[in-house]
Parts: C-alpha cells; sequence; structure tokens
C-alpha cells in the first residue's frame, strides 16, 4: 500500500514537471523581438522655385537745369575750372561772387610775375643783395588772402619769364641804364636760385597748401629764331646762361617747393607742329630729370582757328610724355558782337569742351582749365579801339551764349 502511494506521488510530480516546462515552452515562443521594419525614407520636398528676379529700373537722369548750372559742377568729375583776377578786380565784390559762384581755381593775370616780385629800390640798397635780390608780395595779397579764406586754389604764375621781368636784374649793380652790362651766368644763376626760393618759401610758409602749381618757365620757345632747339634767344635769360637756364628754373622750382606742388613748363600755339616738337623735346629732357610735372597750354584761339584737329594732334603727343596737361588761359577772340558772331563763338566753347572731355574719357591727364579773364570788358585782348568779347560774360556779369556752349546746352548748336 505504501508502494502505490509512493507511486501516485511521483506521477503527480511528473505531471506536474510536464505541466511546468510545456508552459516555459509557450511563454519563449511569445517573447520573440519582432524585427525593427526598415524605414521607408520620407520623400524629399520639391525645391521651392526661386522667383523670377525684378529687373532693377535703371534710374532716369536727372535733366539738368542749364539756365542755373554752374560750369566747375558740370566738369566736377573731369577737370577743375579756373578764372583770372587782377588787383584791381580783387577788389570788386561783383567779380569776386562771380569767381566763387562758377569756378575752384584762381590764377592772378599779373600780381606774381617779376616785374611785380622784385624790390629795385631795396636791391640796389645793398651790396648784399647783388646775388640775392629783394622782393615784396604786396601786389598779390589781397587776391591770394581770397583765395586761402574762400577755399580756392591758386596756379602761381609765373617764375621765370624773358617778358614782364626788366632788365635790370640782369645787369651789374641792378643798373637801370639800357647799355649797362650784364651779369656773369655765375651770377645770374645765383640770382635766378635765389629769387625763386624766397618766392616759393613765401607763400608755403605764409599760404600753406593754397598754391597748387607753378608755371616755372613761361615761353621759352620761339622756333622762329633758329635756335636747332626751338629756344627763344631773344631773352636775358639766355644771354646770361645760355641754353640750360630752363633746366636749372626747374631744378631750383623743385628744390624748394613742397613736395606735392605741381612745375609746369606754359606755352603758346602749343598745336603748331614745329612748337610741338620743341617742347616735347625739352620736356621730356626735364622730366627724366625728375624737375616737372606738366605742361601748360595757353589756348588763346580765334572762332575758327586753329582746327580743334591740330589742337587734338598736339594733346595726344604731350600725352605721350606721361605728364599732366593743363588748359591754362583759354579765351575765343571775338572782334564782332552781332548775334550771329556771339553764336559761332558759343559753338567754338561747345566743340571745344567735348574735345576736353573726350581726352579725359580716353586716358589723358587733363586737370584744369582756366579762362584767361572773367568779363569781356577786362580782357587783356581789348585795345583802344578794337574791343575783344572772349569770354563767358558780359560787362553787366550776365552769361554769354559762351556760357551755355561750355556746359553742352543743347540749344548752342555743334555745326
Amino acid at each position: 500500500m505504501h508502494k502505490i502511494k509512493k507511486m501516485i506521488v511521483l506521477i503527480m510530480i511528473l505531471l506536474i514537471a510536464i505541466t511546468v516546462l510545456a508552459g516555459c515552452k509557450a511563454d519563449d515562443k511569445n517573447n520573440t523581438a519582432t524585427p525593427t521594419p526598415t524605414a521607408v525614407p520620407a520623400e524629399e520636398p520639391a525645391p521651392t522655385e526661386a522667383p523670377e528676379a525684378t529687373p532693377t529700373a535703371t534710374p532716369t537722369p536727372v535733366p539738368i537745369d542749364y539756365k542755373n548750372a554752374v560750369v566747375k559742377d558740370i566738369y566736377a568729375d573731369y577737370f577743375t575750372v579756373g578764372a583770372v583776377l587782377n588787383g584791381s578786380g580783387v577788389g570788386n565784390a561783383e567779380l569776386k561772387e562771380l569767381v566763387l559762384t562758377h569756378f575752384n581755381s584762381l590764377t592772378m593775370e599779373n600780381e606774381m610775375k617779376p616785374d611785380a616780385i622784385l624790390d629795385y629800390h631795396t636791391s640796389i640798397s645793398d651790396p648784399k643783395y647783388n646775388e640775392s635780390p629783394a622782393v615784396k608780395f604786396n601786389a598779390a595779397e589781397g587776391g591770394i588772402k581770397f583765395a586761402k579764406e574762400n577755399g580756392l586754389k591758386m596756379r602761381g604764375h609765373t617764375l621765370i619769364w624773358h617778358s614782364q621781368t626788366p632788365r635790370w636784374f640782369f645787369a651789374e649793380g641792378y643798373s637801370m641804364k639800357h647799355d649797362a652790362p650784364l651779369v656773369s651766368k655765375e651770377v645770374m644763376l645765383k640770382r635766378m636760385e635765389n629769387y625763386i626760393k624766397q618766392v616759393l618759401e613765401y607763400y608755403q610758409t605764409n599760404y600753406p597748401g593754397v598754391i597748387y602749381a607753378w608755371d616755372v618757365v613761361n615761353e621759352a620757345i620761339n622756333p622762329g629764331e633758329g635756335h636747332p632747339d626751338g629756344l627763344r634767344v631773344e631773352s636775358y635769360w639766355y644771354r646770361t646762361i645760355g641754353d640750360e637756364y630752363i633746366e636749372k628754373a626747374f631744378e631750383y622750382a623743385r628744390k624748394y617747393a613742397d613736395p606735392d606742388v605741381k612745375l609746369f613748363y606754359n606755352d603758346y600755339n602749343t598745336e603748331e607742329t614745329p612748337k610741338v616738337v620743341a617742347i616735347t623735346k625739352l620736356v621730356k629732357k626735364i622730366k627724366e630729370q625728375g624737375n616737372i610735372d606738366g605742361i601748360g597750354m595757353q589756348t588763346h584761339v580765334k572762332v575758327d582757328a586753329p582746327s580743334l584737329t591740330d589742337i587734338d594732334a598736339s594733346v595726344r603727343a604731350y600725352a605721350e610724355l606721361d605728364v599732366e596737361l593743363q588748359v591754362t588761359e583759354l579765351d575765343v577772340d571775338l572782334k564782332g558782337n552781332t548775334e550771329e558772331d556771339i553764336m559761332k563763338q558759343a559753338t567754338r566753347y561747345k566743340r571745344m569742351f567735348l574735345y576736353f572731355k573726350k581726352w579725359r574719357d580716353e586716358g589723358v591727364n587733363l586737370t584744369n582749365v582756366t579762362f584767361w579773364g572773367t568779363i569781356d570788358g577786362r580782357s587783356w585782348l581789348n585795345k583802344a579801339n578794337e574791343p575783344s568779347y572772349p569770354l563767358l560774360f558780359d560787362d553787366n556779369l550776365e552769361k554769354k551764349p559762351a556760357y551755355f556752349g561750355v556746359i553742352q546746352d543743347p540749344d548752342i548748336p555743334l555745326y
């Protein structure tokens, strides 16, 4: 009996074990990890189309009010525009206002020339002046003070010139006798150097930065006098020093001028072929010495001469020297004053300034255009019984058609 009970217990334990094992297998089956599904990549959004660019409207140019236009503003991106005053002009309030309104460069007509600066009475008063002439600067004081006070830049005109330089400056003892012997080359070179030194140092010390350029030598070429290089020989400078006086003048000017002051050779009829040849040769030589910065072309012209073709050719020849160019004494001589005459002059001015702009646009280094005067009645071209009307303003300070030609008013014909 006891064995039977023991068997029953064993059978029951076995059944329980089988049941437990079966349950574990079911759990193993149910606990198998579900594999992570492969992610389907999201569809890329279509790129946003760039908006069509709206074309920028070209700004409508502001029309020029030619009636009130100012010449210095019209050419502000091209070159400075100057005018000339003399001593009496500096004392005229209306003329000074005209200059300040229309121009940004000033030249004194005569007050900085040697005969206005050399002091004869002091020079003969003491032998110490024998190699260094006495000088005075009162003639140009009004002009340079006016320029300084109003922010005008000035061209200094002129240091060395055969004209308006008195003979006594070249004579022994500064004698005024017409047949007084001339000094030696050595003495004259010292007089030249000391004169240039005193003039430059006076203005640079008392009016620093006002004078931006000097005509160091003026009108030293005259091919008709027979010199092989076209130099003017009928000159006391040439008679006392010889060929080298021009080079020495530039050497001394460079020595005493502030570094930013430009040194020019200035002359008339610069479009004539013999002068082009002579000026080009001279300037090239002085430039190689490092003593010159530019050529001043006076440009005293008439309504019908010289031709713009000749002027253009000469300018391009000078530009090849890689120097600054300036139109230094511009006027258009006009003896008649009829409406037809006045309009021809206006057309001449218009065409000339078109060339000036063209040169700049094509790389010619034209830096200034100066008119030789302000109003017609004060022009150097007037003679006792032969008036001239060469400038932009009449004697009432009113703009002439010439002014409107200069500023390219379309009402002024080109031909």
